[in-house]
């Protein structure tokens, strides 16, 4: 089944909405019989509600325009246009386009995630091997000819990561490969994005060196997302270089001080619209709490997306009953990512998921991005 309406009809019934926002059919009706979806096109179509087509992508928020650079209160035409490396979905484009800078192209080697990007922008993001060096030195040099873009990205990092093996592999190596990349091109500043454990790690020291090397001026911070307009708790290492000392210790500053002073609860960011005050997110095992109160960050959103499983023995530091308690849908954990409810997903729900919990909170990237305009980091010497 695709992941939209009956093609003959343009009707989505039960099964296919769930599909589409990726839930169980029995909470499409329970949100029915709440009243937390629109009400139904039609009650009795073989036997069951169905929806047209537009009423659902009313409510879903998908029936707007690709997403295109905020106009700036500076000309964007003084801003340096950027590639955006490791792309993925399109997180970091989408921060960095909403503070106003140009995206001319993003890469990744993940095809469904470079689908989604393509059905998201009005740029193209393209298939790459970006541990390749020398086809990918090919492949972004015709950008170099005219203009010096900036380059952002975030090089895979499930080897640093908690998340992943404890062991440094193939991925953390990425990060050193985004180094020969940056370098090889020169481009007038960088950004990179990494767990923060990828900090101490020996691929991250390596990355460092080689930026140095080429004559940049590098410095490096762990923000907590929910400082940072993102309604969760996670906490990521950018690391940015120019080539003037100044402007780099400036933003590093700006990034300091312009951090919200209380953090953002996922209450603050959806209101009133969830039908919950608790929700099931499932924990790495039982000795972590899986109950939590929208009255509180999230939790980092991660590429799995778990039901609730029978027998569920609870925790004391559960913020609720698990009776009270739902899992977030599909569209709720990426709007947690702070992607807007227009940016659609293609794939199959496990790859959604995972692009899902792979990405850069836009909002997050989207501070990163402001405060390199505000404090003119951008702008060469």
């Amino acid at each position: 089944m695709e992941n939209g309406p009956d093609t003959a009809t343009g009707l989505y019934d039960v099964k296919r909405l769930a599909k589409r926002m990726g839930v169980k059919t029995s909470t499409i009706r329970s949100m029915k019989a709440r009243g937390t979806i629109p009400a139904p096109t039609c009650n009795d179509i073989n036997g069951g509600a169905v929806w047209s087509a537009d009423i659902i992508n009313q409510f879903l928020g998908v029936d707007k325009a690709k997403f295109s650079p905020v106009k700036h209160n500076l000309s964007n035409e003084n801003l340096p246009k950027i590639i955006d490396l490791f792309s993925g979905c399109g997180g970091m484009s989408l921060g960095f386009s909403k503070a106003g800078f140009e995206i001319i192209a993003g890469f990744d080697n993940w095809e469904v995630a470079v689908n989604t990007y393509n059905n998201n922008f009005e740029h193209n993001a393209y298939m790459l091997d970006l541990d390749d060096l020398e086809s990918t030195i090919a492949r972004l040099s015709p950008y170099f000819v005219n203009e010096s873009p900036a380059i952002i990205g975030g090089p895979p990092c499930q080897d640093f990561s908690s998340a992943g093996k404890r062991k440094e592999g193939d991925r953390a190596d990425l990060t050193e490969k985004f180094a020969t990349i940056v370098t090889h091109f020169k481009p007038p500043f960088f950004v990179m994005e990494n767990v923060d454990r990828a900090e101490k790690s020996n691929a991250f020291m390596q990355a460092k060196k080689t930026f140095i090397n080429a004559g940049y001026f590098v410095q490096q911070i762990v923000l907590n997302a929910s400082y940072c307009g993102v309604p969760q708790r996670r906490k990521r290492l950018f690391t940015f270089g120019s080539f003037s000392e100044e402007k780099t210790k400036e933003l590093l500053h700006s990034l300091q001080r312009n951090l919200s002073q209380t953090e953002t609860t996922v209450r603050d960011y959806f209101g009133e619209s969830l039908d919950t005050q608790f929700y099931y997110r499932h924990p790495r095992s039982y000795a972590r709490r899986a109950i939590f109160s929208i009255d509180e960050p999230s939790p980092t959103i991660r590429g799995v997306n778990r039901p609730i499983p029978d027998g569920y023995p609870g925790h004391s530091g559960d913020a609720g009953p698990i009776e009270e308690a739902r899992p977030l849908t599909t569209q709720e954990r990426a709007e947690i990512q702070t992607f807007p409810k227009g940016f659609v997903f293609d794939g199959s729900k496990t790859t959604v998921e995972q692009m899902i919990g792979n990405a850069v909170p836009v909002n997050l990237a989207s501070y990163v991005a402001t405060e390199i305009i505000n404090s003119r980091f951008w702008m060469p010497d």
